[in-house]
């Protein structure tokens, strides 16, 4: 019997993303957020406690489609271990356009918490605002 080679950082941080990305659940969502995390945006950066995330994910959905947006795509992962805990993480999303016209490319950058078997976000950077539609 052969056991499957252990997954790499990058293979685990994809999967922990495209998990984040696709999951429905605002719990299994809110979950894999750092109580409080640190989101940062153009408007600069702030605390958030979990409970109020969970209470803005449903409005994710609708800003999504409000901008003319389909459900993004994970594309593309860099990851940087930084020390033993943490590591350092940017994806890239490709969300369709409801039009047909070119996806628009998403990117935000995350500092995880790895205890070893699960990541938790504590800094969540959204590198830009959803376009408008």
């Amino acid at each position: 019997m052969h056991d499957a080679s252990p997954a790499t950082l990058d293979d685990r941080v994809r999967a922990f993303l495209t998990t984040f990305s696709r999951d429905t659940d605002p719990a299994a969502v809110g979950e894999t957020f750092a109580d409080p995390f640190l989101l940062a945006d153009a408007t600069g950066a702030r605390p958030v406690p979990r409970a109020a995330f969970l209470a803005a994910l449903p409005g994710r959905e609708h800003a999504f489609r409000d901008a003319g947006l389909g459900t993004p795509v994970l594309t593309r992962i860099d990851c940087q271990r930084l020390d033993e805990t943490y590591v350092l993480a940017r994806g890239d999303w490709d969300a369709p356009r409801t039009q047909g016209r070119k996806p628009v490319r998403l990117a935000s950058s995350f500092l995880l918490h790895d205890d070893g078997d699960a990541f938790r976000v504590v800094l969540y950077l959204n590198h830009q605002g959803l376009p408008t539609a």
